[in-house]
């Protein structure tokens, strides 16, 4: 007997910044879910995982790179921290919130049924005044593989995996990944129809201090990243790599805005993404 081909999910990514309005995303999620689609959520945490690290007296340090980048450290001790924030407390505020909808959840990180694995980059050079030095120490990684069994097995079973970082090494090594990139990766590989990105802003703006400069719709990733400024960069890097995955769509929109999740679907709010070589394919195809 042959079953019917599940339809295409769709990934939502709810951003960890502060103003990110958790609660509201989920009641579009559980709605998208009612209506039978399939749904992925990735979850980020980094305001939760700050204010934790504070509340214990510790910091995310800053260092240069020899290459004039400014990254934030993670060693071991820093990542227990963020993984109990990202994953003890965010994580599970999305379970719950898509459960009291009624809507079956299942929260994981990337070591659980290695649904995330990563490849850990090499050692900081840090440039230290005049000195350079290599820091062995720093827990950061690229997403690799994304364990599409499992969650095809979880979406078949009725359930709406909640993922979040941070990913395993094929060594068992716990590593810090953008939450952003994860839920890009979790899209191509799923083979996803679209990535919904929501954070505090209302999509990519030309002019950041002017919120009526909203840029609605684009096919031109490259050019439009020029207008991206702190996280956004992030944001458009990720729908970067989701379009070249195949994935048709990705939209930026703010987490607050009324039935935020839909209202982007629906073209009436945030910033749509697409590929300029799938408009051609789907316009060929018409």
């Amino acid at each position: 007997m042959s079953t019917a081909p599940q339809p295409a999910p769709l990934v939502v990514k709810i951003g960890g910044a502060a103003g990110v309005d958790l609660e509201n995303v989920c009641a579009d999620v559980a709605e998208l879910r009612q209506r039978g689609e399939r749904v992925v959520v990735v979850n980020g945490g980094s305001e939760a995982g700050d204010s934790l690290l504070a509340s214990l007296g510790m910091e995310r340090t800053e260092a240069l790179t020899a290459s004039g980048n400014v990254v934030r450290l993670t060693n071991e001790a820093t990542l227990r921290v963020l993984t109990m924030a990202w994953v003890g407390d965010v994580n599970k505020r999305a379970v719950l919130a898509l459960l009291s909808r009624g809507v079956p959840a299942m929260g994981m990180c990337g070591a659980d049924g290695r649904v995330l694995v990563a490849r850990r980059r090499p050692p900081l050079k840090i440039q230290d005044g005049t000195r350079t030095r290599i820091d062995r120490t720093h827990l950061a990684g690229e997403m690799t593989e994304v364990n599409t069994r499992l969650l095809g097995v979880l979406m078949d079973a009725g359930q709406t995996p909640v993922v979040c970082p941070p990913a395993v090494t094929e060594d068992g090594v716990l590593v810090n990944v953008d939450a952003d990139q994860v839920a890009a990766a979790i899209a191509a590989a799923l083979g996803a129809r679209t990535l919904v990105m929501l954070s505090n802003v209302a999509g990519l703006l030309e002019d950041p201090a002017d919120p009526t400069s909203l840029i609605r719709e684009s096919d031109d990733v490259e050019r439009v990243m020029g207008f991206a400024r702190g996280r956004m960069r992030y944001k458009l890097e990720a729908a970067r790599r989701a379009l070249a995955g195949g994935v048709r769509s990705a939209y930026i929109t703010a987490s607050a805005a009324p039935r935020p999740v839909l209202s982007a679907l629906a073209g009436e709010a945030g910033t749509r993404l697409t590929s300029a070589a799938a408009t051609k394919v789907a316009d060929a195809g018409a």
